[in-house]
C-alpha cells in the first residue's frame, strides 16, 4: 500500500527540517572557530639549548623533554638578535628590527601605518589574545589593540566563553641573566632541594671560556635555573590537561636568545642566537599543519621572526605583505630557509654594528665598528661572575687566547667560522685561502639581505631620530627606489670604513659626500684610520657643521690628532644639546677618548644632572677613569 502524506504531515516535516537547519546554524554561530586550534606559547629568557632532549648531559628537564617526545624538536632555530628587546621586537612584528630602525636596545620607535603587531590580526579574526606578561618591544605600540590582556594575571582562562579560540603567551623569567648572579640565584632555587642542584664539576666548559671555578659555577647555576623553569613549564602544560584542552591546543616552547654569559647573550654567534624550539601539535591538527610524528626532529633553519607568521598561518590568516618571517607550519608554508640572518646594534649604553649570515655549515660576521672590542664595558653585563673572572685573568695575562680575542681591538672587519669543525666559533677562517669562495658567497648574501630589508641602522641613531622627529618613521627613511640607492651607498661606505680601519692603510677619502649618512662613515674612516693625524683641518671644519652626528665623529678625530682641548670644547657644546641621542653619543665618544679628554670635561660632567640611565652609566664610567 502506498504511503500518502497529508498536507499537514508535509508541513510538519518541512518545519522540522527548517528547525534542524536553524539549530545547525545556531550551533555553528556559537562555535565559529571550532576548527581553529588554540595556541599557547611558553617562552623563557636567556637559555641556549640546555635541555635534556637537546643532549645536554647535566640538564634536569623532564617536562620539556616529555613535550619534545610528544611533539617536534627543532634543531636549527635562531633569534634575530642575542638580547631580549630587539629579539622580541622581531617576534611581535614578524620583521627584522633593522628594517624598522628598532634594533637599538630599549628604543621606542614609531611603526609605519602599514605594520601591525601580529596578535592584532588574531584578535580581528576572533581569537582571545593574552600575554603574561613581558613585552619589552623597542616600539611605540598600542597595548589595547594588541592584547585582550597583558599582565601578570593574563590567562586563557579569562576568555569570554569556552567556544572562543585563544592565543596565550606565558613568559618565564627565572632563567634571566640576572638570576645567574649568586644573590638572585639563591632566591630562585630556594625550593629546589640540594640534591637536585647541579655540581660545577659536572658541567662542560665551552671553548670560548676559561675553565675556571667561576665559569663552572655560573654554568651550574644556569642548569639549576632551567630546572626551576622546567617545573613551571610543566605546571602550565598540566593546566591545559586538567581543563581538557590539550587535544585542542598547539603548544610552542622557545627561548628569546642564548644564555646570559659573555659572548652569548647580546651576540649573534650560535652561543647567543641558537635557541631551543619545541612544538606539540595535537593529533587532529597534524595533517593540516604538516608536522611529523610525535618525537620527531626537524632540522630546517628557522628564525624566531617566523613564529608570528606561523601562528597566523595556523589560524587561517593571510601573512601581511611586509612581514619578513615565514610560516614553518600550516597549509601555506614557504620554501625552507637557506640562510639565517642576525644583527647587533646599540646594547644599553654601548654602540656596535654587526651583521651576520649563517648557512648550515658556516657563519659569516660583518663588524662595521671594528675599533670597538667585542666585549665592551656594558654596566649591566659586568655583574656576571664569568665576565669578572675573564677580566681578572686578562689583566694578569692568564686568559687563554680563545677568550682573550673578544677583548682586543680593532677586531676583524669580517669573520668566518666552520660550525661543524668549530661549533664555539673561536677560529676565524676569513683570511684562509681555502675559504675565500665561501667568504665571498656569504659576504654577497649579507649585502643582499641588508639591501633587501633596507638596513636603517646604517644611519647613526641621531639621524634616525631626526628623521622620526620630522614626522616620519625610521622605516620610511630608506624606502622606495631612492631609499634603495641610498642604502646601497651607505652600505658601501660602511664596509669601506670598516676595512680601512682594520687594515690601517692610507685611506682614499678625498671629497666628503653631501649625504650626511655617507659622510658620517667617511669621517669615521678618517677619524679611526691611518690618516687621522693628517686630517685635523677636515675635523675642525666638520665640528662647525650643524649636523651633531658629524660634529661628534669629527671631535673624535681631533682626539686622534692630539688636539684634546679642541675636542673637549666641541664635546662640551654637544653635552648641552637638546637631544638625548646627541648627549648619549657625545659622552660615549668622551669615554672612548680616554683621560686626555675626560679630565678636561670632568667638572662639566659632574654638573650635569639627568634621569637618562644610559647617559648616567657612561658618566660614571668616565669619571672613574
Amino acid at each position: 500500500m502506498k504511503s500518502v502524506l497529508t498536507c499537514s504531515a508535509v508541513l510538519r516535516l518541512t518545519l522540522f527540517a527548517v528547525c534542524c537547519l536553524c539549530l545547525k546554524s545556531v550551533d555553528a554561530a556559537d562555535r565559529p572557530n571550532a576548527d581553529r586550534p588554540n595556541i599557547v606559547w611558553i617562552s623563557c629568557e636567556d637559555i641556549s639549548a640546555h635541555l635534556g632532549c637537546y643532549g645536554d648531559p647535566v640538564a634536569t628537564t623532564p617536562n620539556l623533554d616529555r613535550l619534545a617526545s610528544e611533539g617536534t624538536r627543532y634543531t636549527h632555530a635562531f633569534s634575530c638578535h642575542g638580547v631580549c628587546a630587539p629579539s622580541r621586537t622581531g617576534i611581535i612584528t614578524g620583521m627584522y628590527p633593522i628594517s624598522l630602525g628598532a634594533n637599538h636596545m630599549r628604543s621606542k620607535v614609531r611603526l609605519p601605518d602599514q605594520v601591525k603587531l601580529f596578535p592584532q590580526y588574531l584578535r580581528e579574526a576572533g581569537y582571545y589574545c593574552t600575554n603574561n606578561s613581558k613585552t619589552d618591544y623597542n616600539l611605540v605600540w598600542d597595548q589595547k589593540a594588541t592584547w585582550d590582556e597583558t599582565s601578570g594575571r593574563a590567562h586563557w582562562k579569562n576568555r569570554p566563553d569556552a567556544a572562543t579560540p585563544f592565543f596565550a603567551v606565558f613568559n618565564l623569567t627565572m632563567t634571566h641573566e640576572s638570576k645567574v648572579w649568586p644573590s638572585d640565584w639563591k632566591e630562585v632555587v630556594r625550593n629546589l632541594p640540594a640534591d637536585r642542584r647541579h655540581n660545577p664539576a659536572d658541567v662542560t666548559v665551552p671553548a670560548m671560556f676559561p675553565d675556571s671555578p667561576a665559569v663552572r659555577e655560573d654554568l651550574a647555576r644556569i642548569a639549576d635555573l632551567i630546572t626551576v623553569m622546567d617545573q613551571e613549564a610543566g605546571r602550565l602544560l598540566k593546566e591545559l590537561d586538567d581543563a581538557g584542552l590539550a587535544d585542542d591546543t598547539i603548544v610552542m616552547f622557545w627561548s628569546d636568545h642564548g644564555n646570559g654569559l659573555p659572548r652569548c647573550k647580546r651576540w649573534t654567534y650560535d652561543s647567543g642566537a641558537h635557541v631551543p624550539l619545541i612544538v606539540k601539535v595535537p593529533e587532529k591538527y597534524r595533517e593540516q599543519t604538516g608536522v611529523m610524528a610525535p618525537g620527531s626532529v626537524d632540522d630546517r633553519l628557522i628564525n624566531l621572526i617566523d613564529l608570528g607568521p606561523t601562528v597566523l598561518n595556523l589560524a587561517g590568516i593571510d601573512r601581511p605583505e611586509l612581514m619578513h618571517g615565514q610560516p614553518f607550519l600550516g597549509p601555506d608554508q614557504t620554501k625552507p630557509r637557506t640562510y639565517i640572518y642576525g644583527a647587533r646594534d646599540r646594547l644599553d649604553e654601548r654602540f656596535d654594528l654587526v651583521r651576520t649570515v649563517r648557512s648550515r655549515q658556516f657563519r659569516y660576521v660583518r663588524n662595521l665598528m671594528p675599533w670597538r672590542p667585542a666585549l665592551q664595558h656594558v654596566q649591566y653585563g659586568e655583574q656576571n661572575e664569568t665576565l669578572k673572572d675573564m677580566r681578572r685573568l686578562l689583566a694578569a695575562g692568564e686568559l687563554p687566547a680563545e677568550s682573550a680575542q673578544w677583548f682586543q681591538s680593532p677586531r676583524p672587519a669580517e669573520e668566518l667560522y666552520d660550525l661543524k669543525a668549530d661549533p664555539w666559533e673561536v677560529q676565524n677562517l676569513a683570511d684562509r685561502p681555502e675559504h675565500q669562495a665561501t667568504l665571498a658567497q656569504l659576504r654577497s648574501e649579507c649585502d643582499a639581505w641588508q639591501l633587501q630589508v633596507r638596513d636603517a641602522h646604517l644611519l647613526p641613531e641621531i639621524m634616525l631620530d631626526e628623521a622620526e622627529a620630522s614626522g616620519g618613521t625610521r622605516w620610511q627613511t630608506l624606502q622606495g627606489d631612492a631609499g634603495l640607492e641610498r642604502c646601497r651607498r651607505l652600505l658601501a661606505a660602511a664596509k669601506a670604513s670598516a676595512l680601512g680601519i682594520t687594515s690601517q692603510t692610507p685611506d682614499a677619502v678625498v671629497t666628503l659626500d653631501a649625504d650626511p649618512g655617507v659622510r658620517w662613515w667617511q669621517l669615521t674612516l678618517l677619524a679611526r684610520g691611518a690618516s687621522a693625524e693628517k686630517s685635523a683641518d677636515v675635523f675642525r671644519r666638520e665640528v662647525q657643521r650643524s649636523e651633531p652626528a658629524l660634529q661628534i665623529v669629527a671631535a673624535a678625530g681631533l682626539v686622534r690628532c692630539q688636539q684634546p682641548h679642541e675636542a673637549a670644547e666641541a664635546f662640551r657644546q654637544l653635552l648641552n644639546h637638546d637631544s638625548p641621542f646627541v648627549r648619549h653619543a657625545a659622552i660615549l665618544e668622551i669615554d672612548e677618548a680616554g683621560q686626555s679628554v675626560s679630565n678636561l670635561l670632568a667638572a662639566d660632567l659632574r654638573k650635569i644632572e639627568t634621569k637618562e640611565e644610559y647617559f648616567n652609566r657612561l658618566k660614571s664610567h668616565v669619571l672613574k677613569q
